[in-house]
């Protein structure tokens, strides 16, 4: 294995890498940079951590404006063991829930209340037929860790039609033992603040 430092890549396919003009050929391609949040936290005036990401209140306000709450990976929230709370889906899917509570709270003039995040497990699929999961109790791997991540993937979709269309493209690549670049490239258009 080499280990190229200081060596900016250009651009990825689902075929190779490019460092510069030279092209390394790459059958999978990950990518473990570092994570900046929304340069929109950069506008509130607060404080911030260093990836940009909001300090919250335990009830998910700003600090010193509990009119405005942050949620998913734009906030920065500890949890009982003083770890931050990871920036991924059911926790932000939580924090909206809890926010969208806290706020018929303050519209009854009650106290808001502080978030708890409730860990029930990840999975992630790393591979064909493959997958790990760990929902604490429980830790397993392999084909039924694969399934498990399929099931639950589909069940949290939106609608019969979403369903179908995932399973169906997800079948399809999988007997005809596709292989795709899962890419998410080109410009973002953020809108300056006025």
């Amino acid at each position: 294995m080499d280990v190229w430092k200081g060596s900016p890549v250009t651009s990825i396919s689902g075929q190779d890498v490019r460092v510069g003009e030279k092209a390394v050929e790459a059958g999978t391609t990950l990518w473990a940079a570092g994570v900046e949040a929304s340069s929109l936290s950069r506008t509130l005036g607060v404080k911030l951590d260093r990836a940009g990401r909001v300090l919250v209140e335990p009830n998910l306000t700003i600090p010193g404006h509990p009119e405005a709450f942050v949620i998913g990976d734009l906030a920065v929230l500890s949890d009982k063991q003083g770890k931050n709370l990871p920036g991924i889906c059911p926790v932000a899917i939580q924090q909206g829930r809890h926010v969208a509570q806290n706020i018929r709270r303050a519209c009854q003039q009650s106290p808001l209340e502080a978030f708890e995040y409730i860990d029930r497990g990840s999975l992630a699929t790393i591979g064909r037929a493959a997958a790990v999961a760990d929902f604490g109790w429980i830790k397993f791997s392999g084909f039924f860790a694969w399934a498990a991540w399929l099931f639950i993937h589909i069940f949290f979709l939106i609608g019969f039609r979403n369903r179908f269309v995932v399973m169906f493209e997800w079948a399809w690549a999988y007997f005809t033992f596709q292989r795709a670049a899962r890419l998410i490239t080109g410009d973002i258009n953020v809108r300056p603040s006025p």
